[in-house]
């Protein structure tokens, strides 16, 4: 469905996407993770084809995708979007008009559901409440690909519970490529089927979540000790504390003994230690 062969996107001297290849070829809700540029919005942009890349080719559903393509099949809604200061209800009405596959009970659905007034014209929203109307425009668009830069800035712990569940019955009830980037990790993985870690412009990280309940770990002991169990797995982190080592690890574990502590990671430190670049070891 979505499929990048080498891409590779600079600005000036800067290259902000490194050869990127990468295949999403099942309907899935995506969440794309990665510190402050690293190239998530890019990576969104481009797919869309609201940029041109410098090298290599991006097809969605076998179509190249570029500036010129007139109809990628792809939604796409960056955060902080702008639309016509209309009344929202009059937004949602121009949005199904352009596009017959527009699902309008959808939107007028989720616009109750989130406490939307009809009348009241978008740029008097609030942050929250202008990034909820983009991204149920963005979900009701009904395109094959649907990608959501930073969709819950703006909300409260409420809203962002209420998105999640409203992405998941989108999804149900039309199952396409969703492709979510956020910061907030924990919440969203209940709601995801993939993750997909960008690093310095470059894909890092992509599977299920279940690979990484069960492949990611911490290891803590001696040096000795914590050094001998590992010398043979993959290592993504590592930190020493007087003469403790606690080794991060994405493989299958050693075997508990009495010498070591071994337990798992949770999503936001596996993250952590994939991007951070913190500890003693380099990746």
């Amino acid at each position: 469905m979505i499929e990048l062969k080498q891409v590779t996107k600079q600005y000036g001297q800067a290259t902000v996407l490194k050869n990127i290849t990468l295949s999403i070829d099942e309907p899935g809700i995506y969440c794309l993770l990665g510190r402050n540029g690293a190239g998530k919005t890019t990576l969104l942009k481009s797919i869309a084809g609201y940029q041109n890349i410098t090298n290599g080719t991006i097809k969605v559903d076998g179509k190249i995708i570029t500036t010129s393509a007139l109809d990628t099949g792809v939604s796409y809604i960056e955060n902080f979007a702008k639309h016509f200061n209309l009344p929202v209800r009059k937004l949602l009405r121009i949005a199904s008009e352009v596009n017959s596959y527009y699902d309008y009970d959808f939107a007028s659905e989720m616009m109750e559901r989130f406490e939307l007034e009809g009348k009241k014209k978008f740029h008097h929203l609030s942050l929250g409440m202008k990034t909820m109307v983009s991204t149920i425009i963005c979900l009701a668009s009904n395109k094959d690909v649907i990608l959501l830069d930073e969709p819950v800035l703006g909300f409260d712990a409420i809203m962002r519970v209420e998105f999640y569940d409203m992405l998941t019955e989108s999804f149900q009830k039309h199952p396409r490529t969703i492709i979510v980037s956020t910061h907030i990790i924990e919440e969203i993985a209940k709601t995801i089927q993939k993750l997909i870690v960008i690093d310095k412009g470059s894909i890092c990280f992509f599977d299920t979540l279940q690979s990484v309940e069960a492949n990611a770990f911490r290891i803590s002991g001696l040096e000795k000790d914590v050094k001998a169990a590992t010398q043979n797995l993959n290592i993504i982190g590592q930190d020493t504390v007087g003469g403790l080592v606690t080794s991060y690890i994405f493989d299958t574990p050693p075997k508990q003994t009495a010498s070591l502590e071994i337990h798992p990671l949770s999503l936001q430190d596996f993250f952590i230690q994939m991007v951070g670049h913190k500890g003693g070891i380099k990746r």
